[in-house]
């Protein structure tokens, strides 16, 4: 009778374990589907263009940033040709051969390298070592390296996030896109700003659109004083968190 119990009970937790898999996939999908730019802009006419490269996860194409930096860039007369190759929860060690295989194209002015946050703060030596990998490869091939610091909901994480960018930045002598103290600094210059998306963890389109600006206003100097009437961000606090965005990079 009991191993007729136990036979009941693991065939019941099977028949759990699908739909609850079946939901994580469907949330992978959701996010893909629902976040992810795929309207190409890579490498059209980047002959004439500034290309970047993006090389991350989630927290790069949810929301759309580089879209978003294509618009608001294109405003004032610079031209973005990107490629997105970021995948959901990726982690740079995993992602590196695809990255290589791209820098060493040599069709890319910038590239843009975000890790999993997952992966700090207890792997921080692991985390500089593929930095210092992929940033050498990234000059090997005459493409400039920028480091992406996302923000993230818990601020004294974040503080450990920062550090350990900013050492990567220094180490390798790469800009530094510190979106992450870039979000505090928001906070508490737009009171009532809301950034993050419905999960607590990803930007929505104003988080998104604060992160473009950041970006603009780091690699190119960008001071954005009217917003484009394409812009993904339609709501009405968008000129201050430009401003807010080319405050914080100057600082």
């Amino acid at each position: 009778m009991k191993k007729r119990m136990f036979g009941w009970n693991n065939a019941i937790l099977a028949l759990l374990g699908v739909p609850l898999m079946l939901v994580s996939i469907s949330t992978i999908l959701y996010r893909d589907l629902l976040f992810r730019d795929y309207e190409s802009f890579d490498l059209v006419d980047s002959d004439n263009s500034v290309s970047i490269l993006f090389v991350g996860n989630s927290h790069i194409f949810w929301g759309k940033v580089p879209k978003q930096l294509h618009i608001i860039s294109k405003e004032y007369g610079i031209k973005i040709a990107y490629k997105d190759i970021s995948r959901n929860g990726a982690h740079l060690s995993r992602t590196k051969d695809e990255a290589i295989i791209e820098l060493q194209s040599g069709k890319y002015d910038y590239v843009v390298f975000q890790e999993n946050t997952r992966l700090l703060p207890d792997n921080i030596e692991d985390f500089l070592a593929i930095i210092r990998l992929l940033c050498d490869e990234a000059r090997g091939n005459g493409t400039i390296p920028v480091l992406f610091n996302p923000a993230v909901a818990d601020n004294s994480s974040q503080k450990v996030y920062s550090e350990a960018y900013l050492t990567a930045s220094d180490e390798n002598d790469a800009i530094l896109v510190n979106a992450g103290d870039a979000w505090i600094y928001a906070y508490q210059m737009i009171p009532g700003i809301s950034l993050y998306a419905w999960d607590g963890m990803h930007a929505n389109n104003a988080g998104a659109f604060y992160t473009a600006c950041l970006f603009a206003a780091v690699l190119f100097e960008l001071h954005i004083v009217e917003i484009p009437n394409n812009n993904l961000y339609k709501g009405n606090d968008a000129l201050s968190l430009a401003q807010a965005a080319r405050e914080f990079a100057r600082s």
